[in-house]
């Protein structure tokens, strides 16, 4: 997010203050309690926290690739975009990429899931032993979850396995539809309605919800399989099922049954009214424009947002929102925006292991 350097000054609250501790408790009720168990929304940041690369690493890496690629109909077609992606960034510089450009679509495919599987595998020890926010946080709704639907629904469009190496660490046992022991096979409706096949009661378990696929997804005889060998995934890294970076997301996302399920079940649980939740949003971009129409539909929910980054129309979403609460950083100065004002804070409430500290020390 570009801005300007701000010369509005706002309040100032310490976190140390009687009334930022009333925040902290409002919060915790609204966001975080049993009558309102959040639905997760995950992104980059929660990567970046762990050590594994964002765009920005991605970008470099396929700049080294495909500007030297011996295929000169890719290497065409990637200087082409090579001036926007420069300017604007990977995901914003590859959104006029469009499924008639598919050897170059391909290609980024290919050197995304390479590139994440192998940062991933040689951080996987350090990203189980890593003592973090995100851990606190679900160890946190582990024991707050009712004990009639021991349910964490989390959706990232991440494609590191970082949920389940840390959902492995906490005991928390992880659902993705995915069926079997070594290849393991997509049923939607273990996914959809789990209760059908496990035990809700008295035990939680975290719903993960992965539309954009996964390194750990590879395509065999036209079937999407999970497979957790990584010796496997590194020979075969080349039919990791994945969603590139770009605008055919949304082609290649409806196109997939299993991204489109994913996608579908999803909004489905963020669209319903009838029930009670809340929703907590962690180091997102807000680039994903299929998930962000039904993010703010519903004026009546909740909703939590930590980000470093928070793009204008968030901001003016929570100032018109008392029911929004942002965490973000501007300027180098640490905000809140809470029931529709904004304040000046002491500490970087945004990034999530500070804001475990706050609130489930």
């Amino acid at each position: 997010m570009e801005r300007g350097v701000s010369l509005v000054r706002y309040r100032k609250i310490s976190c140390e203050s009687d009334e930022f501790d009333d925040i902290v408790v409002n919060l915790k009720n609204d966001v975080l309690s049993r009558n309102n168990i959040p639905k997760i929304i995950l992104g980059t940041g929660l990567s970046a926290s762990y050590g594994v690369p964002g765009m920005w690493e991605l970008k470099k890496k396929k700049k080294r690739k495909l500007e030297v690629h011996p295929v000169g109909k890719i290497k065409k077609a990637w200087k082409e975009k090579e001036t926007a992606i420069d300017k604007y960034g990977l995901e914003e510089g590859l959104k006029t990429l469009n499924s008639s450009e598919i050897l170059l679509i391909k290609e980024i495919k290919k050197i995304t899931a390479k590139f994440i599987l192998e940062k991933e595998q040689a951080k996987l020890l350090e990203i189980y032993n890593k003592d973090t926010g995100f851990e606190k946080l679900l160890l946190y709704l582990n024991n707050t979850v009712s004990v009639n639907n021991g349910l964490i629904d989390i959706m990232t469009p991440n494609y590191d396995r970082i949920v389940e190496i840390v959902c492995d660490k906490c005991g928390i046992p992880v659902i993705t539809g995915f069926n079997g022991e070594v290849f393991k096979r997509f049923e939607p409706l273990r996914l959809k309605n789990p209760g059908n096949y496990v035990n809700l009661k008295n035990n939680c378990f975290v719903r993960l919800f992965k539309p954009h696929g996964s390194i750990n997804w590879v395509l065999k005889d036209n079937q999407e399989y999970m497979i957790n060998d990584d010796y496997y995934l590194s020979q075969n890294s080349d039919n990791i099922e994945i969603i590139a970076p770009g605008s055919s997301k949304y082609e290649a996302g409806m196109l997939n049954n299993t991204f489109r399920l994913m996608r579908e079940d999803f909004n489905e649980l963020i669209s319903d009214v009838s029930k009670p939740y809340s929703l907590f949003i962690y180091g997102y971009g807000f680039n994903d424009s299929h998930f962000n129409t039904v993010l703010f539909q519903n004026k009546n929910k909740n909703v939590l947002v930590l980000s470093k980054e928070i793009k204008s129309a968030v901001i003016d979403k929570a100032l018109n929102n008392p029911k929004v609460t942002i965490f973000f950083q501007e300027d180098k100065k640490e905000y809140i925006i809470y029931k529709g004002e904004r304040f000046e804070i002491d500490r970087s409430l945004w990034n999530m292991d500070i804001f475990a500290e706050v609130f489930f020390s």
